[in-house]
C-alpha cells in the first residue's frame, strides 16, 4: 500500500468570495482566470441553473450500508482549472443494544519491564477482570501477554468462571522485552476457527516501542491483515507516552478495527467496555471504498487514510463498520472541465460482507457536476455541508502535521500549522454559517496554547502530540 502525501507548501489565504474559498483556501497561490471575477457584470449563462445542486448521489444496496458521495460545489466554471473536495460517507444504521453479535475477543496483553511504571500494569489487570465480567455466555475470551516471548494464559473459551480469570490476570508479572509482533500473531491464532460464530477481535494493548522479534510498519500491518478474510480484526490501545502511536495506528487500520490512546490511567476499563459494545454492533466487515477518475480528474491529497493507488484511481479500507456509525473519506481533486455540460468527476463504489448473512454486498455512487460559463451558477452550487465536512477533514491533516513538527523540535512549524488550521476553520465557518467550524477554530487555538506551554521533550509535550494525532484521526474520518 502507497502511503499518499502532497507536500506543496500549502498555506491558507483570505476569502474573497464564495465562488474562490474551496477552490483556493488552504491551497498554493495561483493566478485567477477573469471567469472567477467574482463579480461579474450582466453573465449570460450557456446553461440554465439546475433546480437542485448537482454532485451528489446517494446508493444503497440490499445490504445496510449506505453509500453517498458529493462535491463541495456542483457547478464548475468551463475553462477553469479547479481544486475541489470530493467528499464521500459510509453509513450503518443502529443496532439495539440488546442485538448485540456474540463477540470472541483476544486481549493481547504488553508485559515487558516498563509496564511496572505508573501502575500501568495495576490499570491492564482491573481492566481485563472488568471486561469479562462484561461478556455474556455466547461471546468468548482469550488472553495473550507477551514480552520476549508470547504466552497464552487463557485460551479461547465462555466465561464461565470469572474468579479463575482474575487469579489468571492477577498472577501476571511484567518483566523483560517487547516482542509485539509474536504476541500479535498468537492472539490471532486464538480466533482462527470456524466454529467462533460472530464477531472476532484482537484487541492489542502495548505501552512501549518494540525491542525484539519482527518489527517496522509494513511487517506488523501485514500481519495484522492477514486475519481480514477470515473475519477476524485487530485495534490497538495505547497506553503511556512512550508507544510508537503511528505503529499502533497503522497495525489497527491494517486490522481493520479502531485505534485509541489512553490518557488517564482509569480510562483503560471503560475504553475496553466500550469496544466490547462497539465490536457487538458491528454492521459491515472488510469495508472497501474504491474510486474511479476519469480523464481529466486527478487526485492531490487523501485526508486521515492510506490510500491504495491504481491507474485510474485508489481505494480506501474501512476494515469494520458499527452499528450508527458514518464513516467519512475526504479527498482533494483537481478538475479540468472541458466542456459544457455535464461532467462525471468520480464513480465510488462501496464493497464489504453484511455481517448477518456473511454475504459481500456492494453499493455505487457517481458523482456528476454542472461545467458552465456563468460565476453565478457556479457561486450558487456551493454545498456548504461538503464544504464544513471537508474543512474538518483539512485542518485535521494541519493539526497532525503540527503534532509531527513539534516532535521534530520545529516550533515554529508547530504554531504556523495550528494557526493556519484556525483561520480556515474560522474563515469557512464565518461563510457557510458554521458554528461548529468556529468551535474547532477556538478548540485549536487552545491546542496551540498547550503546545507552547509544554517544554521540549516533555511528558507534558508527549501528551500533546499522542492526543492531537487522535483528534486529527477523528476528525479526519468522521
Amino acid at each position: 500500500m502507497q502511503r499518499w502525501h502532497i507536500t506543496a507548501g500549502l498555506t491558507a489565504t483570505a476569502i474573497l468570495a464564495a465562488v474562490l474559498v474551496p477552490t483556493f483556501v488552504g491551497e498554493p497561490a495561483v493566478s485567477i482566470p477573469s471567469s472567477l471575477d467574482p463579480t461579474p457584470s450582466d453573465p449570460t449563462p450557456l446553461d440554465p441553473p439546475p433546480p437542485t445542486p448537482p454532485g451528489l448521489e446517494t446508493a444503497s444496496a440490499e445490504g445496510p450500508l449506505t453509500l453517498s458521495a458529493a462535491l463541495d460545489q456542483g457547478a464548475l466554471l468551463h475553462g477553469s482549472s479547479e481544486a475541489r473536495y470530493l467528499v464521500m460517507e459510509v453509513a450503518a444504521p443502529d443496532l439495539p443494544g440488546e442485538d448485540r453479535r456474540p463477540v470472541h475477543l483476544s486481549v493481547v496483553m504488553d508485559t515487558s519491564g516498563s509496564m511496572n511504571g505508573e501502575g500501568k500494569i495495576t490499570n491492564a489487570r482491573m481492566a481485563a477482570k472488568e471486561l469479562a465480567s462484561l461478556m455474556r455466555p455466547a461471546d468468548t475470551l482469550s488472553l495473550v501477554t507477551f514480552s520476549g516471548t508470547a504466552t497464552v494464559q487463557l485460551s479461547t473459551h465462555a466465561v464461565t468462571d470469572a474468579a479463575r480469570i482474575g487469579r489468571i490476570v492477577d498472577s501476571i508479572r511484567p518483566e523483560g522485552g517487547t516482542n509485539l509482533h509474536d504476541g500479535l500473531s498468537a492472539g490471532m491464532a486464538q480466533l482462527d476457527r470456524p466454529d467462533l460464530v460472530g464477531v472476532k477481535r484482537v484487541v492489542l494493548l502495548s505501552d512501549g516501542r518494540i525491542t525484539m522479534g519482527i518489527s517496522g510498519q509494513g511487517p506488523l500491518a501485514h500481519q495484522a491483515g492477514s486475519g481480514v478474510a477470515q473475519g477476524i480484526s485487530v485495534s490497538a490501545l495505547g497506553l503511556g507516552l512512550d508507544y510508537d502511536e503511528d505503529l499502533l495506528a497503522v497495525i489497527s487500520d491494517a486490522g481493520g478495527g479502531s485505534y485509541r490512546f489512553v490518557d488517564r490511567p482509569g480510562q483503560l476499563a471503560q475504553l475496553f467496555s466500550d469496544e466490547l459494545q462497539q465490536m457487538g454492533s458491528v454492521i459491515g466487515r472488510e469495508a472497501t471504498v474504491d474510486v474511479s477518475l476519469p480523464s481529466g480528474v486527478t487526485l492531490e491529497e487523501l485526508y486521515g487514510y492510506d490510500a491504495s493507488l491504481r491507474p485510474g484511481g485508489f481505494g480506501v479500507f474501512l476494515g469494520d463498520v458499527h452499528g450508527g456509525e458514518t464513516r467519512k473519506i475526504v479527498a482533494r481533486v483537481h478538475v479540468e472541465p472541458a466542456a459544457t455540460g455535464r461532467l462525471g468527476v468520480a464513480e465510488v463504489g462501496l464493497r464489504y460482507v453484511d455481517a448477518d448473512s456473511g454475504h459481500l454486498t456492494m453499493a455505487s455512487a457517481d458523482v456528476d457536476a454542472l461545467v458552465t460559463t456563468d460565476n453565478q451558477v457556479a457561486a450558487g452550487s456551493l454545498d456548504n455541508a461538503v464544504l464544513a465536512k471537508a474543512t474538518r477533514a483539512r485542518s485535521a491533516k494541519l493539526l497532525d502535521e503540527s503534532a509531527r513538527a513539534w516532535e521534530a523540535g520545529d516550533r515554529t512549524a508547530n504554531r504556523s500549522k495550528l494557526e493556519e488550521a484556525e483561520r480556515l476553520l474560522l474563515a469557512v465557518g464565518r461563510l457557510a454559517g458554521n458554528a461548529g467550524l468556529l468551535d474547532d477554530a477556538d478548540a485549536y487555538r487552545k491546542q496551540k496554547e498547550a503546545f507552547e506551554a509544554a517544554p521540549s521533550d516533555s511528558d507534558a509535550g508527549s501528551y500533546q502530540v499522542k492526543k492531537a494525532k487522535e483528534v486529527s484521526r477523528a476528525q479526519s474520518r468522521r
